[in-house]
């Protein structure tokens, strides 16, 4: 079911994030607003619930809103003219997609794809607008926030370019874990093979290894807990 259906379903579903706390307190773009305006922009938010499989939005449909993820995981992909599947990230609870697009309007450049149950808040372009010309400062913000995600994307950019495949591997882990601030990365192999542009066998071979060196622990296909994290960082940087 893609976002226009599910919007049309669920425009009016009260928000959850009150139960938890607004969730707009959890982004940093929104963090120096106090809670008149923030309870403003999430009355003003469609708040949609979606299952395991649904899309979100697709590549070329307009890019004129803000996701944050309340709860659960969103895979951005794209796929090349040959089929072939590129993994741009995964988001998790708190984060949020689409402030890289509110001046430049357009459509977006990836499919997002829900991989579990997942509660989205999405709030209008035009809203956010309106909100930085009353409060300049969340403009000079939103600059710093997006500034931070090209800094994270050529760290990614930067792992591709590693040849030994245990040690862009390595890598990943690391920035993963940077990245959700945890040691332990909930990721199937065919998403991390699709993240590095490794083969899903070569992927797997890899974690079997850094397991048996005890550097990390595998529960199941999809938990990489990290057991090591100097052994591990030292293999990024030095090599095997």
């Amino acid at each position: 079911m893609d976002i226009l259906k599910k919007e049309a379903v669920s425009e009016h579903t009260k928000c959850s994030c009150s139960f938890n706390g607004l969730c707009t307190s959890k982004i940093a773009l929104f963090s120096m607003l106090d809670l008149e305006e923030q309870n403003e922009l999430i009355y003003k938010a469609k708040h949609l619930n979606y299952k395991k499989g649904d899309i979100i939005f697709r590549e070329s449909d307009p890019a004129d809103k803000i996701i944050i993820v309340r709860y659960g995981k969103i895979k951005l992909n794209h796929f090349s003219q040959e089929g072939k599947e590129f993994v741009i990230d995964i988001l998790v609870e708190s984060d949020i997609y689409g402030e890289q697009n509110i001046f430049s309007g357009g459509n977006f450049n990836v499919n997002a794809v829900v991989l579990e149950t997942t509660g989205v808040c999405l709030i209008s372009q035009s809203d956010i607008q309106k909100m930085i010309i009353n409060r300049p400062e969340v403009g000079i913000k939103l600059l710093s926030v997006i500034g931070s995600k090209l800094s994270s994307a050529n760290e990614l950019i930067e792992l591709l370019s590693i040849n030994d495949a245990k040690t862009r591997l390595a890598g990943f882990l690391l920035y993963r874990s940077t990245r959700i601030k945890k040691d332990l990365i909930e990721l199937s192999r065919d998403d991390i093979a699709a993240y590095i542009n490794l083969t899903r066998e070569t992927v797997s071979r890899k974690l079997n290894e850094l397991s048996d060196e005890g550097i990390i622990e595998l529960n199941g296909h999809r938990k990489i807990k990290i057991a090591d994290m100097e052994t591990l960082r030292a293999i990024f940087e030095f090599g095997n």
